[in-house]
């Protein structure tokens, strides 16, 4: 190696080491200030404060096995009426299946307004699709607006306004669905390949054209997929709106925490994992068919 390739090779050796200080320093100020947050916010939250229990653990272990049913094998598949059987535990099943499935049509009916909704705005601030700032600005600045509301303030307001009931919890749930898929399928939409656009555009083909037949078929199986995961958080969001009077199996666990029946909480939970789990199986099998992966293993 010449002279003047060492000096070129030292050169570049110190730029990377003085590089490679400067992130290593700003890794360690962030995490600093970030051990330093989480310290005040334990402090401030009185995680771990004394006069509390000081056994943050402790406490959610004995929270645990108080939900705990206290069933007995000998008679488990007894009737309802014998203290220890599963009937005993479960028993307002008919009732609390009939709320679920009230739950399950809430979500989805939430999730189909709220993804059209979404459809629509993600046209309307794509910056390739959209070539009107002012349009994309308004529906953008909307959106966001509509994510910063919480879903259980929304539902509150709805409950007011329309009463106890299942519509409230599907508003509020479409119009959180529109807020957050309307910045994904625009994002989505950002990211197409813009060959067949501009094919599209030399042939002479419009804006709905464009769209129809360079834009969809590239975003569907994305469109899809984030609908189906939107459909499972509906589900939980459903089940937790009840608990302000929007309908579904909230309602019920609403009750059980009024007369602090701690076993009833772990059975109605157990049945809204079931039914998440139950469309997140169908949403794979959904989303497989749309990709064409339904025979992939």
């Amino acid at each position: 190696m010449s002279r003047q390739e060492a000096e070129v090779v030292a050169r570049f050796e110190q730029v990377r080491r003085t590089a490679l200080r400067r992130q290593r320093l700003e890794a360690g100020i962030g995490l600093g200030l970030f051990s330093a947050l989480l310290a005040v916010s334990f402090h401030r939250s009185e995680f771990f404060t004394a006069d509390r229990g000081g056994d943050p653990l402790g406490r959610m272990a004995d929270f645990m096995d108080r939900m705990i049913p206290d069933l007995k094998g000998d008679v488990l598949f007894e009737g309802r009426q014998t203290d220890g059987s599963f009937y005993w535990w479960f028993y307002d099943l008919p009732l609390w299946l009939k709320s679920g499935w009230q739950t399950v049509e809430m979500a989805i009916l939430a999730t189909a307004l709220g993804a059209a909704l979404a459809l629509f705005a993600g046209f309307l601030c794509a910056r390739n699709l959209m070539p009107f700032s002012p349009v994309r600005f308004v529906v953008r600045r909307t959106l966001e607006a509509i994510r910063t509301l919480p879903d259980i303030i929304m539902a509150l307001i709805l409950v007011a306004a329309f009463g106890v009931g299942p519509l409230a919890g599907v508003i509020t749930l479409a119009i959180s669905t529109m807020g957050s898929l309307g910045k994904l399928f625009s994002e989505i939409n950002e990211e197409v390949d813009p060959r067949p656009l501009e094919a599209l555009e030399a042939s002479g083909a419009g804006l709905v054209r464009k769209i129809r037949y360079g834009v969809l078929p590239q975003v569907l199986p994305n469109y899809a997929s984030y609908a189906l995961i939107r459909l499972e958080g509906n589900l939980a969001g459903a089940a937790a709106l009840g608990i302000v009077g929007a309908g579904g199996i909230g309602l019920e666990l609403q009750r059980a925490i009024t007369y602090t029946e701690f076993d009833t909480y772990l059975a109605i939970l157990l049945l809204i994992v079931g039914m998440i789990f139950l469309i997140d199986v169908a949403s794979e099998w959904i989303r497989h068919r749309l990709i064409g992966l339904e025979g992939a293993r």
